[in-house]
């Protein structure tokens, strides 16, 4: 995009707008999305979690941490690479009435079951966890929250959930608009009580991705993210964003217009 940051007909706005998303889009860039199938990802999965976990003093496991659940069928797990690291991990469940499977339904499935029994959709970010040496250098919760964007838009749910302890309150209000719908909770192995927030998707989704152009993404890489492998003709190894494509067009637009 360094054609368009010393156009001389682009107003200051909307330079700093484009400069601001380069930042992230320049690491997107070498970002790589790999859905966990096999036994093998999955071990290397769970020692990213037991690492992250204990550093962060979120759970004390030994071993890589690897769940039963992480093999339902509703459930979607991601390794996500950083020029071919494992940066980060999240596990992504879509609850439905038939499918009430899921870390903030074990919690707080009192609050979440009248809102199934209504034909309410959900997804369910869980088991975020990110390599503790790169914490400081990469926007994590951007890179790694993008996947619960991406499924929200690709299941067209209702909400996007996040049960999450007290200090992540203000960055799920400020990113997403999310809003808390029930108080903390304790849940056995997690250290802290967490608290159950949900954004309304389609009073978010359109905001969220214009105000932060890298959660952004083409339909092709939602599917091939989430579409079962049976519909695919082949799973891909990896997923690259495309975020950058759909900013760089919209931003010809701004300045052809």
């Amino acid at each position: 995009m360094a054609e368009y940051q010393g156009a001389p007909d682009m107003d200051q706005a909307l330079r700093s707008r484009v400069e601001w998303a380069e930042k992230y889009l320049s690491i997107m860039d070498d970002i790589e999305y790999r859905r966990v199938e096999s036994a093998e990802d999955l071990e290397e999965v769970g020692r990213l979690r037991a690492l992250s976990y204990r550093t962060h003093n979120v759970m004390d496991r030994d071993g890589p941490i690897i769940d039963e659940i992480d093999f339902h069928s509703h459930a979607h797990v991601f390794a996500i690479y950083y020029r071919e690291r494992l940066i980060s991990t999240i596990r992504l469940h879509h609850l439905v009435g038939e499918h009430r499977h899921g870390t903030a339904y074990d919690i707080f499935s009192d609050v979440l079951d009248p809102l199934l029994d209504q034909g309410m959709t959900f997804i369910d970010p869980v088991r975020h966890a990110s390599d503790p040496e790169t914490m400081g250098e990469l926007p994590m919760p951007y890179i790694t929250l993008r996947l619960a964007t991406m499924a929200s838009k690709y299941f067209e749910v209702n909400y996007c959930l996040a049960s999450i302890r007290q200090a992540h309150h203000a960055f799920y209000r400020r990113t997403f608009g999310a809003t808390q719908i029930a108080e903390a909770r304790a849940h056995e192995g997690i250290c802290d009580p967490n608290s159950l927030f949900a954004s309304n998707i389609a009073l978010m989704y359109d905001r969220v991705v214009q105000r932060y152009p890298f959660f952004n993404s083409e339909p092709r890489e939602r599917e091939k993210l989430f579409a079962p492998a049976a519909a695919l003709k082949s799973v891909p190894l990896t997923i690259r964003p495309t975020a950058r494509r759909l900013f760089e067009t919209e931003l010809a637009r701004t300045v052809a217009a």
